[in-house]
């Protein structure tokens, strides 16, 4: 009977404790939320200029900024726009059928996501009048634009367009 009433004290102190670390995080994140509200009332909705954002998210803004820079370099990659395809040629074979087998340049800062993303062969590059093989899903993660165009335009038609749809 002893063990049997240990084992219950036990489950107690453990759910007691799990519930305080529950409740602990909820309080926490309610702040958390209450600050982030009020630093952003006065962002119109899909704004994408990201000067506006650095008004109000300084370090954020900031730490953009320095992606800028495309000094850094270490043995196996750099910040500039080095083509890996060329100092890894195994690596055409790994990714063959994919479009990374076409064009991979090391990554660099997102102040040149929309750059990079749109001067690679990767998005299939037309050089006519046809569509990118492409669809534009592949903006959503480079563009802070895609918001208002899915405003714009509607999401199911976002989804519908092609990667050149959206290049201008």
């Amino acid at each position: 009977m002893k063990k049997k009433n240990w084992l219950i004290v036990g489950i107690l102190a453990v759910v007691t404790f799990l519930l305080g670390m529950l409740a602990n995080s909820i309080m926490g994140r309610k702040a958390e939320a209450q600050i982030i509200s009020r630093a952003n009332t006065d962002i119109k909705d899909f704004e994408a200029r990201n000067e506006i954002w650095g008004e109000y998210y300084q370090r954020e803004y900031q730490s953009w900024l320095q992606t800028a820079d495309t000094t850094f370099r270490a043995k196996y990659m750099s910040s500039d726009n080095d083509d890996l395809l060329a100092e890894r040629p195994e690596m055409v074979i790994l990714w063959a059928g994919y479009a990374f087998s076409k064009d991979y340049t090391a990554p660099r800062g997102h102040m040149h996501a929309v750059a990079d993303v749109t001067h690679t062969l990767r998005t299939g590059s037309p050089t006519d009048s046809t569509h990118s093989p492409q669809p534009s899903t592949c903006w959503t993660c480079k563009s802070p634009d895609v918001p208002r165009m899915m405003n714009k335009i509607g999401i199911e038609n976002y989804y519908k367009g092609h990667w050149d749809d959206f290049r201008k």
